[in-house]
C-alpha cells in the first residue's frame, strides 16, 4: 500500500545521508596534528573556536586559527571573514605545508577546496 508520509520520510532521510557524506568527515584537529600525513590532501571538516586571525582586506587574503580544545590548526577562509572568539565550522581540503622528518610544522585548511 501506498503511504506518501512514509515516501517523504525516506526521502528525507536519504536527503540528510547525501547531505553529510559530502560534507567532508569530521576530524579533531589533534588527530590532524598527530597525524598528518592521513589527511594529506583530504576534504575533512572542523570545528573550533578562532584565537588568531591575520589579514590584508585589500587584497581579501586572510588566515585564522582555529582550537578545538584538541589542538589549533590554521584556516584559509573562502569569501568570508573570522573574528576572533568566534565559533566556526570549517570544510575543505588539508594540507601540510612544510614537514621536516616527522615533524610537521604547518597544516592548514583551505576551505571550499575539493579534488
Amino acid at each position: 500500500m501506498f503511504n506518501p508520509r512514509l515516501v517523504k520520510k525516506n526521502l528525507l532521510c536519504g536527503l540528510l545521508i547525501l547531505v553529510a557524506g559530502c560534507a567532508g568527515s569530521r576530524v579533531k584537529i589533534g588527530e590532524l596534528i598527530t597525524n598528518p600525513d592521513k589527511y594529506n590532501e583530504k576534504y575533512v571538516t572542523v570545528k573550533g573556536k578562532v584565537t588568531q586571525t591575520y589579514s590584508i582586506p585589500i587584497l581579501s587574503i586572510g588566515i585564522a586559527k582555529i582550537d578545538d580544545g584538541s589542538g589549533a590548526v590554521w584556516v584559509k577562509p573562502a569569501g568570508r571573514t573570522f573574528f576572533e572568539g568566534q565559533k566556526v565550522a570549517v570544510s575543505g581540503t588539508h594540507k601540510i605545508g612544510l614537514t621536516l622528518g616527522s615533524q610537521s610544522f604547518g597544516n592548514i585548511i583551505i576551505e571550499g577546496e575539493k579534488k
